[in-house]
């Protein structure tokens, strides 16, 4: 009896080693195989390169217009929404002191007529016809000076945003709420101005007149372009940025002051390694990528670095060079060092 379960312990081990056996040269037949893949040729193209900002669109002018003392408005002749051409009359505040400032220049301004030619003939002292001259030029300056500060005309031709009094209201010559006191506010909106912060790093391709793209979400299908005007030489010392400032054309108005959009400032193009998304791998539980290229049918991991994307296309920075096969399909199966087995090269 004893023999019989010796016999059958021996027989038992036999059959697992046999079958432990198996496994093991199933297991290594399977490592063995060749990985089906397509891989594409690794080439350099000239890739359009730029610097992509946001702000807000402003008034390429504005003026907040506003008599110099307290006075009474007399009559407001735009409202919000005028548009008005430089030199056109906006408002007129009272008048009393102008009309007798101009009584008093046109006094002094016929006592000068008259005595000028007899000044001349030496019929009056240098003395008499100085008294004379100073008097008509002061009234000259007090007359104008009151004239700018009564009838106030548009600087420059645009858009009214803002009318803050009526007519017969009184403008009192004291901070308000938001800022120095207005009664009209003019802006010329076209064209826009556009005010970028360019970093320290950007700021060596950035150059007057270059080509600026600007998109706005209301108008999703439109491209505006404009043109870099102003480079601020200083750096703002908080952001490290420099003000860059970009002339907008806006001939049909479109665009408004205070939209929000994005720039882009085209500093040209360069070559660049451009391989499709799926080809780069995210690394689990990172941000880093990674990818697959062939030696000798040989699957080999390398690190990649991503750079401006494009769809479904993304720059490959770092871990490729021109002329290494990529493997664009199958290349979640592999790991380094896999055999692989090509189905598909594109070149």
């Amino acid at each position: 009896m004893n023999k019989v379960k010796s016999f059958l312990l021996i027989l038992l081990s036999v059959v697992i080693v046999t079958s432990c056996g198996k496994k093991e040269n199933n297991n290594q037949t399977k490592t063995d195989e060749a990985i089906p893949v397509e891989v594409t040729l690794v080439k350099k193209s000239m890739i359009d390169r730029e610097i992509e900002l946001v702000g807000n669109l402003m008034a390429w002018k504005e003026a907040n217009l506003a008599a110099q003392t307290t006075a009474r408005v007399q009559k407001i002749y735009v409202d919000a929404g005028s548009r008005v051409k430089q030199g056109d009359l906006l408002f007129e505040m009272d008048d009393t002191q102008l009309a007798q400032a101009k009584i008093q220049y046109q006094v002094t301004k016929d006592n000068y007529d008259r005595l000028k030619p007899l000044y001349e003939t030496g019929s009056i002292s240098q003395s008499q016809f100085d008294q004379v001259k100073a008097a008509y030029e002061t009234a000259e300056k007090t007359y104008q000076l009151l004239l700018t500060n009564t009838q106030f005309r548009a600087p420059f031709s645009g858009v009214v945003t803002a009318k803050r009094l009526n007519d017969g209201e009184v403008f009192l010559l004291a901070p308000g709420g938001v800022g120095s006191p207005t009664i009209v506010t003019l802006m010329q909106i076209n064209p826009l101005k556009l005010i970028l912060n360019v970093s320290e790093n950007n700021l060596k391709d950035v150059k007057l007149n270059q080509t600026v793209e600007i998109k706005s979400d209301i108008f999703p299908e439109e491209t505006f372009k404009g043109n870099i005007s102003r480079i601020n030489p200083a750096v703002n010392p908080t952001s490290r940025t420099f003000e860059v400032e970009v002339k907008i054309p806006n001939p049909n108005e479109k665009l408004k002051p205070g939209m929000y959009v994005r720039a882009k400032i085209l500093i040209g193009k360069s070559e660049g390694i451009i391989v499709n998304r799926s080809a780069a791998l995210k690394q689990l539980g990172s941000t880093a990528y990674y990818g697959f290229i062939v030696k000798d049918n040989i699957a080999k991991r390398v690190e990649l670095t991503l750079g401006k994307e494009f769809d479904s296309l993304v720059e490959i920075t770092s871990g490729l060079n021109e002329g290494d096969y990529l493997v664009t399909r199958g290349q979640g199966l592999l790991k380094d060092g896999s055999k692989i087995d090509i189905k598909a090269k594109a070149e």
